[in-house]
């Protein structure tokens, strides 16, 4: 695979229509014309790219011979393209993207195969990525981990009962809130209202991952909670949603006047008006 700047040849590709048009057209018109220029790119033989089209190029290569280009380009500083990203998407076996998601630091490229795994629902890479979750890595990469888990809760479920206990705190969140994707389940339950109890200062975020998993068993807990008299204005929201979401009613009134949040939302809402 010739590891070639493709942005750098679409730039080229479109500079006469850019150039052509300024001073003619307003700039976001111009900008909206672009993901059509793409596309009409993505069709059109190049030279540099032994007469094919940017598609046809890479779809002709092997699954290993894609993820190689990949880090190539990577670790060369090349840019990538999207459509070396489409033809992994497309040609890419799992066993391939995976191998190398289990051998490589780069997190960069790390964060290219996790995508691309993610667009092709692969759930065999689930405890893998998980890995990237429980160990030692940026909170970029972890969170990103997460949004792949969500889909994906129920295969990690397991794993993340056994090493929850074993794990920092910014870490029990992130896998607090992978469980609450999770189907129901005693042990997933109790994690879920033991972090919420420990986590005064995060009720709202808490409260929402007790929201998303839907158990009605959360209501006294919920209730409990929104009766602090110290509670904020945006936990009471998100908690009161919460109760609610479960088939709960919360409707004591409460003053919040003093409530930074609260007055902002007022303020906000009188100047509507």
């Amino acid at each position: 695979m010739k590891i070639i700047d493709i942005d750098k040849l679409f730039d080229e590709f479109i500079k006469d229509y850019v150039y052509g048009n300024i001073g003619k057209v307003k700039p976001e018109e111009i900008e909206n014309q672009i993901p059509k220029l793409y596309e009409k790119f993505g069709n059109t033989p190049l030279d540099k790219l032994d007469g094919k089209t940017p598609n046809e190029y890479y779809i002709s290569f092997s699954s290993k011979e894609l993820v190689m280009g990949l880090e190539t380009h990577i670790k060369n500083n090349v840019s990538v393209s999207d459509f070396i990203i489409e033809a992994l998407v497309i040609k890419g076996e799992d066993s391939d993207l995976i191998a190398k998601l289990n051998e490589e630091e780069n997190e960069e490229l790390l964060i290219y195969l996790i995508n691309i795994l993610k667009d092709k629902n692969s759930k065999d890479a689930s405890k893998s990525v998980l890995n990237f979750v429980l160990y030692d890595y940026s909170e970029t990469l972890r969170e990103l981990c997460a949004e792949f888990l969500y889909d994906h809760a129920d295969e990690v479920k397991e794993q993340i009962l056994l090493e929850f206990n074993n794990c920092k705190n910014e870490v029990k969140e992130c896998l607090t809130d992978i469980l609450s994707h999770a189907s129901k389940d005693d042990k997933v339950f109790d994690i879920l209202m033991l972090e919420f109890e420990k986590n005064p200062k995060k009720l709202a975020l808490y409260a929402g991952f007790i929201c998303r998993y839907g158990d009605e068993r959360a209501l006294p807990f919920l209730l409990e909670a929104i009766e602090r008299d110290k509670i904020s204005y945006a936990d009471f929201e998100e908690l009161r949603f919460a109760i609610e979401s479960l088939g709960g009613e919360y409707n004591k009134e409460r003053d919040f006047s003093s409530d930074k949040s609260y007055k902002a939302i007022k303020g906000i809402s009188l100047k509507k008006k």
